[in-house]
């Protein structure tokens, strides 16, 4: 990516500081190449280089570039099932779109959980070379399913353990950042969500696996029985964790909870494509086009999210670190909306700010990469946004993106109608 040559700062009426969990008011951030050079109250401010370029934004925040830890970029979403089939080549240029959604959103880093047979690590090298503006990919290639698993049809199938360690070791050597697993079912017709499908063995394979290499590992996990074999198995992080039962209810279990805080398992809760869900079927409702099964399956969401917002605060409360992922590329979640997975964790009990740290600060801890990216600090890589309002008082604020820096270098900058860049 390219980077330029002159000094750029950044004023704003407030600068968030997620790793002090603070706001500072009349705050700056200066940017030499693709780092932050140095930031806080303007009027600490030391002289600038002559060549520097300012630029002020008066009535709005300045906070961290924010990090979707659950997106799927090859999927379409508008509408389209999960288990659409698609060449790789339309696969691949999906995923050009749906990243310039996240990228313009303020998402500067995009945790991919599946993509199709490994399109994105050619996607990713093509934004490290500079030949598209992108954001920072974390990467795990097509997850690994079981035989006529789960999200089978992206190209991940393994069987038994000795299989998924080979397959763990393939992936790493192809770039892989974590290795991700299908511990049950899902929203692929056939597959069962309440129903484990790998055994606790074949997961600690996988986990055994990619530990000797140095990489962590994640699992797929919407019901109890999958939930307890990634636990036992030593996993590091579960993804949904839904605590599902095999009528399509949730029931939270705080000794599983107990368990996942005590080893530092790490949950990405993805709330908001419930939310999305029963938005989607309440207007075909109005419309009057429900069919049997949506007609039950709404009835069944507010109980699903009432669960989820539960287990929020069960999480919170068993000391399990959470991220803000929305799996973005389901039917009705689409790209660009990260702001409202923030909101559906607020509605579970966390604050404004444990939201946006979330998608930022611990984010970038569990990707291993706190010392680059995450949170503004002297050094860091200039991943930055900015928004009008205030976030920590309206957590909808960075639905309003002002301006976009990905490594220092301006990706998106919104020009009102009079021409001018900034109030």
């Amino acid at each position: 990516m390219n980077k330029p040559a002159m000094p750029t700062v950044l004023e704003a009426a407030a600068v968030l500081d997620v790793d002090q969990g603070r706001v500072i008011p009349d705050g700056y951030v200066l940017v030499c190449r693709d780092k932050i050079q140095s930031w806080g109250p303007r009027h600490d401010r030391p002289p600038l280089p002559a060549a520097a370029t300012v630029l002020s934004f008066p009535r709005q925040t300045l906070l961290p570039g924010l990090i979707n830890s659950h997106a799927h970029l090859c999927m379409p979403s508008g509408g389209h099932p999960f288990h659409k089939v698609q060449s790789d080549e339309m696969a691949l240029l999906t995923a050009v779109r749906n990243m310039r959604r996240e990228l313009v959103s303020g998402v500067t880093t995009v945790r991919d959980c599946g993509d199709q047979n490994g399109v994105l690590f050619a996607l990713r090298r093509a934004v490290e070379e500079g030949i598209l503006d992108g954001p920072r990919f974390s990467l795990c290639g097509p997850p690994l399913t079981a035989t006529g698993g789960h999200a089978h049809f992206l190209g991940g199938v393994a069987d038994g353990p000795a299989e998924i360690a080979r397959a763990v070791k393939q992936r790493v050597a192809g770039g892989a950042d974590f290795i991700k697993l299908i511990g049950t079912g899902g929203g692929t017709p056939g597959s069962r969500p309440a129903q484990a499908s790998y055994s606790r063995r074949e997961l600690a394979a996988a986990v055994e696996e990619a530990h000797r290499l140095d990489v962590p590992v994640t699992v797929h996990c919407r019901g109890v029985p999958g939930i307890v074999n990634a636990i036992e198995a030593g996993v590091d992080q579960i993804e949904h964790a839904c605590f599902e039962l095999p009528d399509g209810t949730l029931r939270f279990d705080p000794k599983l909870a107990g368990r996942m805080g005590r080893d530092g398992i790490v949950v990405t809760p993805t709330i908001q494509l419930y939310r999305d869900a029963r938005a989607h079927l309440q207007m075909k409702a109005t419309a009057g086009d429900l069919n049997g099964d949506e007609r039950q399956r709404l009835n069944r969401l507010p109980g699903v999210i009432e669960s989820k917002l539960q287990a929020v605060r069960g999480f919170l409360d068993a000391g399990v670190d959470l991220l803000a992922g929305n799996d973005a590329g389901l039917p009705y979640t689409g790209f660009g909306r990260l702001w409202q997975e923030l909101e559906a964790m607020m509605a579970g009990g966390m604050t404004a700010l444990q939201a946006i740290t979330a998608a930022t600060a611990t984010a970038a801890r569990v990707l291993r990469l706190e010392d680059h990216i995450g949170s503004i600090g002297l050094g860091k890589q200039a991943d930055l946004m900015v928004v009008d309002g205030d976030p920590i008082e309206d957590i909808s604020a960075p639905s309003r993106v002002r301006l976009v820096m990905r490594a220092g270098r301006i990706v998106f900058e919104k020009i009102d109608r009079r021409g001018r860049q900034h109030p």
